[in-house]
């Protein structure tokens, strides 16, 4: 009878004989952050830990992961889109949507991890729609030519849904 072992210990298993032959000692508890964290991906998990490694070393169980620098950009610029809606926001945020494709951050991705920031700052009323303009936008993403039309064009509509349930909620 074997054991079921989830993807997520199996790359944490692998982070552990990696940390062992560079000589370093990885919490087992970590090495499960971090593969969760990566999404168990095990290309971005071996980065990761060298991150890690780079920020704090000897590690602890409860030391903070270090996300991708394209990551924490798309959260800032997630954080810009919540705090302000506009025609110039929308303009500044075109800008750092072509720094993260000219960055070769696939555009799938970029969507992915966008609506995902933007549903972490949005309130509850506001996720179905989002979710439900995302899907379309990401489905016409797949057909089309240029992504950052597609990107933009979902983040002008998130704007004006996320404006119209500010200005319905707080008058």
């Amino acid at each position: 009878h074997l054991a079921c072992i989830s993807p997520a210990s199996q790359v944490a298993a692998v982070l552990e004989k990696v940390a062992h032959k560079e000589g370093l000692k990885l919490p087992e508890a970590l090495a499960l952050r971090i593969s969760v964290a990566c999404e168990r991906n095990l290309r971005r998990a071996v980065l990761t830990l060298e991150t890690c490694k780079v920020h704090q070393y000897p590690f602890t169980e409860q030391q903070p992961i270090q996300l991708p620098d394209w990551q924490l950009f798309i959260g800032a610029v997630a954080d810009d889109i919540v705090k302000e809606q506009s025609p110039k926001q929308l303009l500044q945020v075109r800008g750092k949507l072509y720094e993260l494709l000219s960055s070769c951050i696939p555009p799938e991705m970029i969507m992915q991890y966008l609506v995902a920031a933007l549903l972490k700052r949005v309130p509850v009323a506001v996720r179905h729609e989002t979710l439900h303009h995302a899907a379309l936008y990401e489905n016409r993403m797949q057909g089309g030519q240029k992504a950052i039309f597609h990107l933009e064009a979902f983040l002008a509509r998130f704007m004006a849904l996320y404006k119209k349930h500010a200005i319905a909620s707080y008058g």
